[in-house]
This record gives C-alpha cells, structure tokens and sequence, in this order.
C-alpha cells in the first residue's frame, strides 16, 4: 500500500516579516490566552489544503504548481491587524489578515486550484478564500476576548515594516506533533 503524506500549498512568510511577527510574540502571548501557539518557522498564507495524498503524487502536484508559477509574477502582499475565527468571545483561531486582497492572489488561487483539479481531481473549498496568516488556536480563558484589544494589540505590529513581496508557492507537509510541523517539500518561484 502506498505511503499518504497530509500536504498543503502556501506562501512563505519571507524572515525579515516573520521577524517582526516574532517580535510581538511575548507580548500577544501574554495578552491573549491561546492554548496553542504556531512555530514561526510555520508561519505561511494557505493557498490550498490537499489533504492526505500518496507520495508518488508528488511530481505531479510539483508540475501544477509550476504550470501555475509560470503566469504569475511576483506581487507584493502586506500583513495587517489581528483577527480571529469562531466565536468572538472566544474564538478557535487568531490571525494576521492581509491590508488588501490583491487580484495577483486571487488569480494564483483560482489558477492553482484548476491546475491541482486537472493534475489529481483536487476539489477546492467551495467558500470564499479568505487568506491569513495562523497565529494561535483555541482561546482558553474565563474572560470573552475583546475585540478592542485586538485592535490595540495592531496598532504596534502596524507600526513596523509589514509588506512583502510573494515570489513563489510552497508545497509543504504537515508532520503532527513535530516543530517545526510544516516540511517544504518543494517551492516554485513565479515568472520573473
């Protein structure tokens, strides 16, 4: 029976921005009960969870990705406030949203979707695609988290250098239970 790897597609987060992220770790962590923290070396924007597939798919999914990288040219991306998924009092993720939504992204996402449809019958998410950069999950205190101090908690992170340019999309795996748990497997840089 054929090895399955859980694997995923995704924009690195280049150091120097990680870097900034990491620099306002102690202080989220302190002002926002999380149970589970996400390794900055995982820090990524999804652009489309594959899910378990055998590892003699990897090639295949490789050359979607690169039939893709070759109509795209680098963009640049820029992080904003903090946010959050679930509940508002007590939500399942907090993140990193984007300033903006670039049409580049959106068209990545679209393309690789069809390219990964094509290449191994990927179905993608039939919700919006509503990029971010995970953080935290699983709010674990008696007091409701508040919106305003999210809103604080930005204020500073925005304060520093927060945009980045997008140059190519990474194929990772997931390894449950390691650190850091994302493995890139392969990264394909767009048409320059």
């Amino acid at each position: 029976m054929a090895e399955n790897i859980r694997i995923f597609t995704a924009i690195t987060i280049p150091e120097n921005i990680t870097g900034q992220i990491v620099s306002h770790l102690p202080d989220w962590r302190t002002q926002l009960p999380f149970q589970r923290w996400v390794d900055p070396r995982d820090l990524h924007v999804t652009l489309h969870f594959i899910g378990d597939m055998p590892i003699s798919s990897i090639p295949v999914i490789q050359a979607a990705m690169q039939e893709t990288a070759s109509r795209i040219r680098a963009f640049p991306l820029e992080l904003s406030k903090l946010g959050s998924f679930g509940r508002v009092e007590r939500p399942s993720v907090l993140w990193l949203g984007l300033k903006e939504l670039p049409d580049e992204l959106l068209k990545l996402h679209q393309l690789l979707g069809e390219f990964l449809h094509s290449a191994i019958n990927y179905t993608p998410e039939t919700r919006p695609y509503r990029p971010h950069v995970t953080l935290a999950r699983k709010y674990n205190a008696d007091e409701p988290c508040k919106t305003d101090q999210l809103q604080k908690l930005s204020s500073s992170f925005l304060q520093h250098q927060t945009a980045f340019d997008a140059s190519g999309i990474t194929l990772y795996q997931t390894r449950l239970g390691e650190r850091p748990m994302y493995e890139p497997l392969a990264v394909i840089s767009f048409d320059k």
